[in-house]
């Protein structure tokens, strides 16, 4: 009994946090277009997230802290971001940790292949 009381007890506290499933996160634009020239882009980012229940949570730029709201079920929020490569927003509540909701930025190069993949083998007669 002892060990099962263990067990149930580590699996609850190593476990990786739970996503809530009826919390949402979501960022405008959701590309960013690099040129050769310029390696990353400069973006006016809104944000906008919605919760159950008001409940404290902050937004994270991949670990970065950027803004916490007190007591809010939803919110709205403008942010100017250099992005380089992929990037990672979350809502994190700041009192357990627990992930809510996660979204992310992508970011494409604007340098098409100039040259076409073959479509079929050089061998192939059809």
């Amino acid at each position: 009994m002892k060990y099962l009381m263990l067990i149930v007890l580590s699996v609850f506290l190593f476990s990786p946090p739970v996503v809530a499933q009826n919390a949402y996160l979501n960022v405008s634009p959701k590309v960013c277009v690099v040129s050769e020239l310029q390696e990353f882009c400069d973006l006016d980012l809104k944000f906008n997230w919605q919760l159950e229940a008001p409940s404290d949570v902050c937004l994270y730029q991949q670990n970065k802290l950027i803004k916490c709201w007190q007591e809010q079920a939803f919110g709205e929020f403008e942010y100017k971001a250099r992005v380089q490569v992929e990037t990672i927003y979350s809502l994190i509540n700041p009192h357990t940790g627990v992930l809510i909701a996660k979204t992310h930025i992508e970011v494409q190069s604007a340098d098409a292949k100039k040259s076409r993949r073959r479509l079929r083998s050089p061998w192939s007669y059809f």
